[in-house]
């Protein structure tokens, strides 16, 4: 046998042979002893009858010259690709992309995630649809109750100063004729404490509902009072405390009036000293009031869920506030428009009845009761569709502080994909001994 036969028998493969007669790294060696160039098929073997499948050329690294994997498309580094070569399909746009998180869970009206002012505006809108029977139920009826003595007190009233022009013009003595009767004034007194307590429990009942409605809970109007009953003291606590405020402020108004009012009297001169005074201070008392109303406007809520006392609730709606005073106004001076210009545009028909009627019946009973149930009706539709709007958008600003500050979120979401049952203590700031926190291990 011969070297020319290509076999190379009686010596090892590749011992004296030739540089250029040797086959390259990773290739093959054609029968012949010739080297395969670059590109080359590689020879496979099927059965008869059966084209033998293709495998793709093998690449080299441009560095290193190392075969390597031809890349979708053509060879690496740019290489065009070889007419009849097999495509290599690449990965689905969905493999090669990078998801981002997935949206957070909802199980009520809002996103567990902090809210937006859209987000707050369609929650409130929201509870409000998804549970019309009990928040407008709650709400009409509470309004009846709280606008009922309120109205037949000035109804009376009304008609206590008809008599008394009527007994003036009669030439009566004014010393003689009283112009209130102690009727109106007790239809009056009792009218202002109704309406304080009954203003108190809709905003504690509703604030319940709200906080229910966020984890996806539709309270009926039993279930809503039993769970506002054991705080109806706090929440009458924090009521009294706001109006212990405001009588503050009305009280501090009134001396900013009678300081200026002494400096007018003290001398003519002074008087645009006087009235620069009064303005001075109730523009500084003004704003200080409002300050204070934003810092203080989330203790209803808090009170309700956290189930803590009037006096830490205010504290924990001043330091919940802090740092959001601006966001928190805002949102809540635009709560304050669209409910004014909504209650304007329902009470203002009844409110003119009334007044129609109080021209047509003059100094009859009959004008003063047809008043006073205009002003009711009015009174109750515009409560029972501004008091509701108003509180889900206290309740879902409090929400919304408690997820920037404390993860509020982030426990609501762990409880959801868990798939455990979220109930009103995930509101609870400090879980009780002994007790698992609210979106942790039991």
């Amino acid at each position: 046998m011969t070297h020319e036969d290509g076999r190379g028998a009686g010596r090892p493969e590749g011992g004296d042979r030739p540089e250029e007669e040797r086959p390259a790294a990773g290739g093959w060696a054609a029968p012949g002893g010739g080297a395969p160039g670059p590109g080359a098929p590689r020879p496979s073997f099927a059965p008869p009858g059966q084209e033998a499948p293709q495998e793709p050329p093998a690449a080299q690294d441009p560095a290193s010259g190392a075969p390597g994997w031809a890349a979708p498309g053509g060879a690496p580094g740019g290489a065009p690709r070889q007419e009849g070569a097999p495509q290599w399909q690449a990965a689905p746009q969905w493999q090669q992309q990078a998801w981002g998180p997935p949206p957070p869970p909802r199980p009520g009206i809002v996103s567990l995630r902090p809210l937006l002012l859209g987000d707050i505006l369609n929650g409130a809108f929201g509870y409000i649809r998804g549970n019309p029977k009990t928040v407008l139920g709650l709400a009409a009826m509470l309004s009846a109750v709280i606008a009922l003595l309120p109205s037949f007190g000035m109804g009376s009233l009304l008609n206590d100063i008809d008599r008394f022009d009527a007994q003036v013009a009669s030439g009566a003595s004014p010393g003689d004729a009283f112009p209130f009767s102690g009727g109106t004034l007790g239809l009056l007194a009792a009218g202002m404490l109704v309406q304080f307590v009954g203003a108190a429990v809709l905003s504690g009942v509703l604030a319940t509902v709200i906080g229910m409605a966020v984890l996806g809970r539709r309270l009926g109007i039993r279930e809503a009072f039993a769970a506002v009953a054991p705080r109806i003291g706090a929440v009458l606590g924090v009521a009294g405390l706001l109006a212990l405020l405001g009588a503050a402020w009305m009280a501090l108004a009134v001396g900013a009036l009678f300081g200026g009012i002494l400096i007018i009297a003290a001398s003519p001169d002074s008087a645009p000293l006087g009235v620069g005074a009064i303005l001075l201070g109730w523009t500084v008392l003004g704003l200080l009031a409002a300050w204070i109303y934003v810092r203080t406007s989330l203790a209803m809520p808090v009170t309700v869920l956290e189930r803590i006392g009037p006096g830490r609730a205010l504290a924990r709606s001043w330091r919940l506030t802090r740092g959001s005073w601006w966001r928190v106004f805002l949102i809540l001076l635009l709560t304050t428009l669209i409910t004014s210009m909504v209650a304007q545009v329902v009470t203002v028909p009844f409110s003119v009845v009334g007044a129609v009627a109080m021209v047509l019946l003059e100094g009859t009973a009959l004008a003063a009761i047809l008043y006073g149930a205009s002003i009711f009706l009015g009174s109750v539709l515009g409560g029972a569709i501004t008091a509701p709007f108003a509180s889900g958008v206290t309740g879902l600003l409090y929400v919304d502080l408690r997820m920037r500050r404390e993860g509020l979120d982030l426990r609501l979401q762990a409880a959801a994909q868990e798939g455990r049952e979220i109930g009103p203590e995930v509101y609870l700031a400090e879980p009780a001994p002994g007790a698992a926190a609210p979106g942790g291990p039991a």
